[in-house]
């Protein structure tokens, strides 16, 4: 016999017992006989929609939600050359002076002679010379700055400081030379430059105020 007739005939049976014995008022027979109706109609809604109770607890509990997807973004790491705060004897753009560029590509630092001057980011060797030209003794790396190319270079460096090569790649905070007098100068500075990939020269330092994020290696 199929379970929910089995039901339908328990409510049956145990309503002609009570009304037999006069027992309608009783609360425990009430109850027993509400309890049998609800399982009847489970039974009943279980033949019309055959879903095993397996199933139906699976799809009547929670269901955990999974852990939204990010993504962990890397930055390129870049330092100043030198020591942050070092002074800046003349800066980008436009200057007057005699015996000097009047359209500077870059900015002067004055830190000493002698003091390292250090990669500002990862980079590739892409300029080098020790010939006796405007900038003496410099090195112009590459990098790939989260994407985009840029240029740096760091020019009148004392001659043989420079342990690099066209075609070396260098690491950020390398020493890639020391504070020179070299080519056209008038004393111990670095000229420091940044280019973009079509090698137009910007400001360097609004573009390293921008960009820096990691303190100076020495």
């Amino acid at each position: 016999m199929q379970p929910f007739f089995r039901r339908a005939l328990a409510v049956s049976v145990a309503g002609v017992c009570l009304a037999a014995a006069g027992a309608f008022a009783v609360p425990a027979a009430v109850a027993a006989i509400q309890q049998a109706e609800l399982e009847a109609t489970i039974d009943a809604n279980a033949q019309s929609f055959p879903v095993s109770r397996a199933a139906a607890a699976v799809s009547s509990a929670a269901v955990e939600p999974e852990l939204d997807a990010f993504t962990v973004t890397q930055y390129s790491l870049i330092q100043w050359p030198l020591v942050e705060g070092t002074t800046v004897s003349s800066f980008f753009g436009y200057r007057s002076c005699e015996g000097c560029s009047t359209m500077h590509s870059g900015v002067d630092f004055t830190p000493g002679a002698g003091v390292p001057i250090e990669a500002i980011a990862d980079g590739v060797v892409v300029g080098s010379t020790v010939a006796d030209g405007s900038w003496g003794t410099h090195i112009v790396l590459q990098h790939d700055i989260d994407g985009v190319t840029f240029l740096s270079s760091y020019a009148h460096m004392q001659s043989g400081s420079s342990p690099y090569a066209i075609g070396d790649t260098v690491s950020r905070g390398a020493v890639v030379g020391r504070v020179g007098n070299t080519g056209q100068s008038m004393g111990a500075h670095l000229h420091f430059t940044i280019q973009t990939a079509d090698r137009t020269f910007i400001d360097p330092l609004p573009w390293m105020r921008a960009h820096v994020n990691i303190g100076h290696e020495q």
